[in-house]
């Protein structure tokens, strides 16, 4: 498989594409600080140009999921293909396609049924290529020692122990995911133990000592100081590569995050003839800066292969204009000198939108994403109902939750019932084929999280399969429309233990806000496409916080190098790029 490399072979290079994008960024900060609760609170449609909404609103459905993917029509308007192409050209490609050099003598091992055994297919897309990337690094870091940070049911480390003959570390802060990643390891043990015996007798002599069983650790490794927790794991490796049979990390030692590093000098000096790899898939939210701060700090691990998930849940500092830190110099966002003196601070609706795909957007289906259009409308306008009439509710910013899940697919396999019998007028673009499930599509900014009403998304709580096309103009649509919020709207007050507004104060806040239903999907569909320039950002600075590393002290750190790639196929696995460092020891 080829890989396009993104590697801007100086500092200098990188930290002028951050700065193009952050241009770009300034100029539609309308657009990503939005959320969806305020739409119709503070009239966003207003904040881009008409022409825009004009534009787009005359476009079909599939026109505007392809705009993350950075196509636009030949007969709209000039700024509006320059706005969407600009943004395509500032986010990292994320097809595979040039060998880079970490990659180049990739060769992935078939990953069989009995290692298999649990994993989706994008699971085992991912781990297939991923555990053949670590195992080529370390091989070229000399070292069969890693740590699988962030190791959930421990796919990636037992692919690693079994197939590739590492010794692993699994470290995850859920000890109900260590109990499952040794019960697996127990059973496949048993497995390679009988065919190992099988080859003995026809005579190939294979030692069961040969088998690598990865040894669990439960500990939270987040931000701040809780970085030094995986340089003391080093310990742990020391241990197993001694084949010592005592616990990796004792109870006390689980606690081991909360140390100041100077408590860890006296371990750490037993660890010295020890390397390893540090290696994460979809490390989440502040667990990547995590590691590649402890690359850069800990000299024995010689490769950090970094794959980053969850921009949502990453902490952000302020910085002023002079790069001056002005909150905890230990946040996931951002980590170069170069991005905080640039002074561009994300938020959450920021990095929440860094979260979406463009090609879960292409994906998508037109009536799946006109029900999520539909569900973010109803919420901007549930949002006014609270502000008028329960402003203490708003303040206190509960949660309403997934309410009538069950409801709704009940109601989507009644509409697919329906629409199978023939009529005399059918979409030739099959919008009139409902999704199987509204919940995993990603037009949605928060589908797949419960968020708090003032600051994140709902799903859809109750509502009907809403008839193909864009026809919310007509008189029948608005009816059925206006239905399904009173019932999204009854949900929700139930779950908040608030009492039902009266039918009059009901219909005039869905009369004020109906007329501008139409503008809900074009707004967020323009939105969109800033979601991959965002993510660019947020990587692009991970990938110059390494290389401003490697400028200053590659005297005291060794020669680093650091790459950002796509890894898996983007349709598969939309969060597919993997940050590569290696350290070449200084002689």
């Amino acid at each position: 498989m080829d890989f396009e490399k993104f590697w801007c072979n100086s500092s200098s290079s990188t930290l002028n594409r951050l700065i193009a994008i952050a241009n770009f960024l300034k100029l539609h900060q309308p657009l990503w600080r939005a959320h969806v609760v305020e739409f119709f609170q503070e009239k966003l449609w207003e904040k881009v140009d008409p022409r825009w909404l004009a534009c787009l609103q005359a476009a079909t459905v599939k026109d505007w999921l392809l705009l993350p993917s950075g196509i636009a029509q030949d007969d709209w308007l000039s700024s509006l293909k320059e706005f969407v192409r600009t943004a395509h050209s500032l986010a990292l490609q994320r097809q595979p396609k040039t060998v880079t050099n970490a990659l180049s003598e990739m060769l992935a091992v078939p990953i069989g049924s009995v290692l298999a055994q649990g994993m989706s297919a994008k699971k085992r897309h991912e781990i297939a290529a991923l555990s053949s990337l670590v195992a080529n690094v370390a091989k070229s870091t000399e070292t069969t020692n890693v740590i699988d940070v962030g190791a959930g049911q421990g796919y990636l480390g037992l692919v690693l122990s079994f197939e590739y003959r590492m010794a692993v570390v699994a470290v995850d802060a859920c000890a109900h995911h260590s109990n499952v990643t040794n019960e697996r390891a127990t059973r496949i043990e048993k497995h390679y133990n009988a065919q190992l015996h099988k080859t003995q007798q026809v005579g190939v002599d294979y030692s069961s000592k040969d088998l690598c069983v990865p040894r669990t650790v439960t500990c939270c490794v987040g931000s701040g100081e809780m970085h030094t927790a995986l340089a003391s794991l080093m310990l742990a490796l020391h241990n197993q590569s001694q084949e010592s049979e005592e616990p990796m990390l004792s109870t006390s030692d689980h606690n081991c995050i909360n140390k100041h590093p100077s408590h860890l000098k006296e371990r750490r000096s037993s660890t010295q003839d020890v390397a390893a790899v540090l290696a994460g898939l979809h490390a989440c939210g502040d667990l990547s800066a995590t590691m590649l701060r402890t690359f850069l700090e800990c000299k024995e691990v010689k490769a950090v292969i970094n794959v980053g998930c969850c921009y949502n849940l990453l902490t952000e500092e302020c910085s002023s204009t002079t790069g001056e830190t002005t909150k905890d110099s230990m946040s996931g966002f951002p980590l170069s000198k170069g991005v905080r003196h640039l002074g561009l601070h994300l938020g959450k609706n920021g990095r929440d939108l860094a979260c979406q795909s463009a090609e879960r957007w292409r994906d998508d289906l037109p009536e799946s994403a006109l029900r999520n259009f539909e569900s973010h409308a109803f919420r901007a306008a549930l949002q006014l109902i609270l502000l008028q009439f329960y402003p203490e509710t708003v303040i206190a910013n509960p949660s309403v939750g997934r309410i009538g899940k069950a409801r709704r697919r009940r109601q989507q396999a009644a509409h697919r019932q329906v629409t199978a019998i023939p009529t005399n007028q059918q979409s030739s673009s099959g919008e009139n084929q409902a999704s199987e499930s509204c919940s995993q599509t990603s037009t949605s900014t928060h589908a797949s999280n419960a968020k708090s009403l003032g600051e994140g998304a709902e799903s859809p709580l109750s509502l009907p399969i809403l008839s193909s096309g864009r026809n919310w103009g007509t008189t029948n649509h608005m009816m059925t429309t206006a239905a399904a919020f009173e019932e999204y709207t009854r949900s929700a007050l139930q779950r908040l233990n608030l009492p039902m507004i009266s039918k009059h104060d009901f219909t005039s806040v869905w009369e004020s806000v109906a007329p501008y239903m139409d503008f809900v999907g074009p707004f967020w569909s323009l939105r969109a496409v800033l979601a991959p320039v965002l993510e660019s950002y947020i990587l692009l600075d991970r990938l110059l916080y390494l290389e401003e590393h490697t400028q200053n002290n590659s005297s005291t750190t060794g020669q680093i190098t650091a790459e950002l790639v796509p890894l898996f196929e983007p349709s598969v696995s939309p969060r597919n790029m993997v940050i590569i460092a290696c350290r070449q020891d200084p002689h």
